[in-house]
């Protein structure tokens, strides 16, 4: 099984995509892929090294802890870009068979949204989550008399 990382941001050109392995992947992307749905990319080969929280009943929003190689500086060089922006990252994770490269081996992929970057000399640890579904607002819309003017008071 071989895992592989999918970083976005609006700011970047192109997705950065790595593969937890000695060389670059050549990969078919699941049809439903916010980018490149169903063409092959490559994914650079980097060491990769991803944790989970502790399921429990009190914890909070469930994360993943992702520690990625930057020796090649292409993590620090998109995160310095993207920085300032209130547009949060995505991080996609997706498992492949080594012997089907014709999409994942696990359907629906993992989709996160970062929560914390740190860089250092020779690595990125970036930590992401499902997001806080506890604490959404309901109704998800908040309606507002500039936006829908018939709410006005009579």
């Amino acid at each position: 099984m071989l895992l592989t990382y999918e970083l976005w941001h609006p700011t970047l050109p192109e997705p950065a995509r790595i593969v937890h392995d000695m060389a670059p992947l050549e990969a078919m992307l699941e049809s439903t892929a916010p980018r490149d749905a169903g063409e092959v990319v490559t994914f650079m080969a980097s060491y990769v090294e991803a944790s989970r929280s502790e399921e429990s009943d009190d914890a909070a929003t469930p994360t993943v802890n992702v520690t990625i190689d930057n020796v090649s500086g292409l993590l620090s060089d998109a995160l310095r870009i993207a920085r300032g922006t209130n547009i949060p990252w995505e991080l996609i994770e997706r498992v492949y068979a080594s012997d089907d490269l014709s999409g994942p081996a696990m359907l629906p992929v993992l989709r996160l949204t970062f929560t914390e970057s740190t860089i250092d000399g020779t690595s990125a640890t970036l930590r992401a989550s499902y997001g806080d579904p506890v604490n959404v607002a309901v109704p998800r819309l908040t309606y507002k008399p500039e936006e829908y003017p018939g709410l006005t008071a009579r």
